[in-house]
């Protein structure tokens, strides 16, 4: 069916009643399919909400045919409207269109619209999502390694989180245990990953990545990060599977520092 298109309403807006409410009870895209399936003729008019322009499409036998908003018209008018969702709407019956603007059917033009809408809103908030990690990189190179050891007592289950060096000497702990002395920890610790990664090379199997070790009264797990040893010490092994989650990046932040 040919739209009808005409230079001026065939009835005055005002003189009738139509479709009328609010987009808080409803969307702009459900409000067109509904004009589309009834096959109506006429104008939805959307009302000015704050900043913004004043919307109107046109139809015709059910057919979108034209559409305003502010200085944008067509396709580009409906991209616009398919955002709002505040305001009121009121559709007049028989106001015919002024022109034609949208050549395509219903269902496409709104799929095209919110597809356009979608990409421009992921366009708009890239920016700010850039400058949110850019904010975080910055916090966290601001960040020490007595801040990131704080980090280890709050995981569930570490007592403490001590920094070893390859010598044997505790460079740096946070927290304590009185079953397990921190200083003869270090030189413990020296002995048995020197024999552990000596194992590795004889064995080929790469360098060492983790070391958990279970006794009767204490759990201790250690990984490398830089030229250091991150020793985690806990009383028992079960919390060993979220300590092990929670402590992996804060080892790879120490790597950073160390």
């Amino acid at each position: 069916m040919t739209p009808r298109v005409g230079r001026k309403s065939a009835i005055p807006p005002a003189e009738v009643e139509g479709l009328k409410g609010n987009l808080a009870m409803t969307s702009i895209p459900d409000l067109l399919q509904f004009l589309n399936a009834s096959g109506k003729t006429g104008q939805l008019l959307l009302e000015k909400q704050g900043d913004r322009p004043e919307g109107r499409t046109y139809f015709s036998a059910g057919a979108l045919v034209h559409a305003t908003a502010g200085p944008a018209i067509g396709m580009e008018a409906l991209v616009e409207m398919c955002g709002w969702d505040r305001g009121s709407f009121a559709f007049y019956d028989n106001v015919l269109s002024p022109k034609v603007s949208i050549s395509m059917p219903v269902q496409q033009a709104l799929m095209e619209a919110i597809r356009v809408l979608d990409e421009r809103r992921r366009e708009e908030a890239r920016p700010a999502r850039q400058d949110s990690e850019r904010s975080q990189r910055m916090a966290k190179s601001t960040r020490t390694s007595t801040d990131v050891l704080e980090d280890f007592l709050k995981v569930p289950g570490v007592l403490s989180a001590v920094i070893v060096g390859r010598d044997g000497f505790v460079i740096e702990s946070a927290g304590g245990s009185s079953t397990v002395n921190i200083e003869d920890l270090g030189a413990a610790l020296a002995n048995a990953i020197n024999g552990v990664e000596e194992m590795g090379s004889e064995l080929q199997v790469s360098k060492f990545q983790d070391l958990f070790v279970e006794y009767g009264r204490a759990v201790i797990m250690c990984r490398p990060a830089g030229d250091a040893i991150i020793v985690v010490v806990a009383p028992d092994a079960s919390k060993l599977g979220i300590i092990r989650h929670k402590v992996k990046p804060l080892v790879d932040e120490l790597s950073q520092i160390l």
